[in-house]
């Protein structure tokens, strides 16, 4: 007697915390390296939310007030904290977010981070990879980040095109590759100059799964003993280099594909994946495509998907994950 085949029944995904999920105020300026920036609402996104089984997103501008200096990029980082700060008084259950910082100056990001944790209570900070070409782990940075480390918050680091990347993009919108590179540079960067161990409390996410990172790590742990981490640095071991990369949080943004999520793992464990759909520059279609590729891939225990749908990014914003009880 011939018997139907057996199938193991469709692992899913539930209780989703998308960390990767942006805000856009029309009347606030400049938030995205593009001019012509897509529709977004609090309700749009809570009937996509509801679509696709996401119990909560972390709302972010990390462009925000990185295109200013001054007064101005103050304000910009102000006005976009408080507005966050409304949406999620509205919506506890539903959203998070994180603060935005006028990068370029460091007096205005301590006193903005103080307001936007201490009295906004947002739920951590975010920037970009580099501001004005400067990449995160540059000394300029140090006394924000001695501030972060200090308060132990989650940092939420997008990509942006460098400065000089005008010269090499291949006329291609920089999403699609610098976006991707300009990551590993920032990763390699606080690894190579010693920020991420000095900073250690700092939690981190990369997004996009790293851009680079979990294909270049052996590279960048062998050759920075041939080459070294960078002139006048203190020099890392192999075993340090990995360590560094292996540090950080990794969200699996556009990242789901079998090769992307075998490379991430030989890097870090489960513990360390994050879910992101990055709403709204991401369309619509992409996102049940992703979420069913990393429930069915099959490096993941059901273990594994409970933490990279939502527990792991409980652990990172805490304060959000009370709030959906």
């Amino acid at each position: 007697m011939t018997h139907a085949p057996t199938h193991a029944p469709k692992r899913l995904l539930t209780r989703i915390i998308d960390v990767h999920s942006h805000a856009i105020f029309a009347d606030l300026g400049a938030q995205a390296p593009m001019s012509d920036l897509p529709a977004w609402s609090p309700e749009q996104t809570l009937a996509l939310m509801d679509a696709h089984g996401v119990a909560a997103c972390v709302l972010s501008i990390p462009f925000a007030a990185n295109f200013a200096d001054g007064a101005q990029a103050c304000d910009t980082a102000r006005r976009v904290n408080e507005r966050l700060a409304e949406i999620v008084q509205r919506h506890p259950s539903r959203f998070g977010a994180v603060a935005s910082l006028p990068g370029r100056s460091v007096d205005g990001c301590l006193e903005e981070m103080a307001y936007a944790l201490d009295v906004l209570k947002l739920d951590g900070v975010t920037t970009t990879t580099n501001i004005d070409g400067a990449y995160l782990g540059d000394a300029r940075f140090n006394p924000w980040f001695a501030e972060m480390d200090r308060r132990g918050v989650t940092l939420f680091v997008h990509p942006i095109g460098n400065p000089a990347a005008g010269k090499v993009d291949l006329g291609l919108n920089p999403s699609l590759l610098e976006f991707m590179f300009d990551s590993t540079r920032m990763v390699a960067n606080m690894v190579c100059s010693g920020a991420k161990r000095r900073f250690a409390n700092i939690r981190m996410i990369s997004t996009h799964g790293g851009g680079t990172v979990p294909y270049l790590a052996t590279r960048l742990e062998t050759l920075t003993q041939v080459f070294g981490n960078g002139e006048g640095r203190t020099p890392l071991s192999a075993e340090e280099i990995r360590a560094g990369l292996a540090s950080f949080y990794y969200d699996i943004t556009a990242a789901t594909s079998p090769a992307q999520l075998y490379a991430l793992r030989q890097l870090v464990p489960a513990s360390q994946l994050l879910m992101g759909l990055d709403h709204p520059f991401m369309p619509a279609w992409t996102f049940q495509p992703a979420i069913d590729a990393a429930a069915r891939w099959d490096g993941f225990s059901d273990g594994d998907l409970t933490a990279v749908a939502h527990g792991n990014a409980a652990q990172l914003y805490p304060a959000l994950a009370h709030r959906i009880g």
